[in-house]
């Protein structure tokens, strides 16, 4: 029974992972502008944000946002305006490359907007606080749900660092020399669109 249900969270967490968000074009723009190290450590920011949300979805985030329903709407504004900065930084890309960027970030910049981007995403906390929450039933023990959230973020920290491994690639680099600046721009937009879509849900 308890394999059932592991198979099936992390079945649904890796399909709402590969889709693509805010994480994934924060982490693989980093892995391009400031290199693989600062591409994984984004990822590891973005897993350990995944990490708190699992640990609150397995302890009763349901419950809190059916007592607290303010908690998402200020949460999608704050995203919002978090995402709208990412997008304006996107969009001011200068298109330096790793070797000569001065805009590259080290590990701790990196890891906080990795763990911040995911951490104001209201889609996230609506995906823990319903989805996940349902697939976990009351019966299972504490080491259930001790494997079950090392599983989650261990799967979404693999996931993220093959993002970056993949797009700090010499040969992804190579192509994207003479088209980073138009890369940003386009994930800059991205990224907008998103500011726009979640505030406009938390309104």
């Amino acid at each position: 029974m308890f394999t059932h249900t592991l198979l099936l969270i992390l079945t649904i967490h890796a399909v709402a992972l590969v889709s693509p968000g805010p994480d994934f074009a924060v982490v693989t723009r980093l892995s391009i502008v400031s290199g693989r190290r600062a591409g994984l450590w984004a990822a590891a920011g973005v897993a350990s944000a995944i990490g708190v949300y699992a640990l609150v979805s397995l302890l009763g985030l349901s419950l809190v946002l059916a007592a607290l329903p303010g908690l998402s709407r200020a949460l999608s504004i704050a995203g919002a305006l978090y995402l709208m900065w990412l997008g304006i930084q996107c969009l001011r890309s200068k298109g330096h490359m790793p070797e000569s960027g001065p805009a590259a970030l080290g590990g701790r910049r990196a890891y906080v907007t990795g763990f911040f981007t995911n951490l104001l995403n209201p889609k996230a906390m609506l995906y823990f606080g319903s989805i996940l929450s349902q697939a976990v039933t009351p019966d299972l023990g504490g080491a259930h749900l001790a494997v079950v959230w090392t599983l989650l973020v261990a799967e979404s920290l693999l996931w993220f660092a093959l993002v970056a491994t993949l797009f700090s690639a010499p040969r992804m680099l190579q192509w994207l020399r003479t088209r980073l600046r138009w890369f940003d721009r386009a994930i800059g937009v991205v990224l907008l669109g998103l500011a726009a879509k979640v505030g406009s849900s938390g309104m």
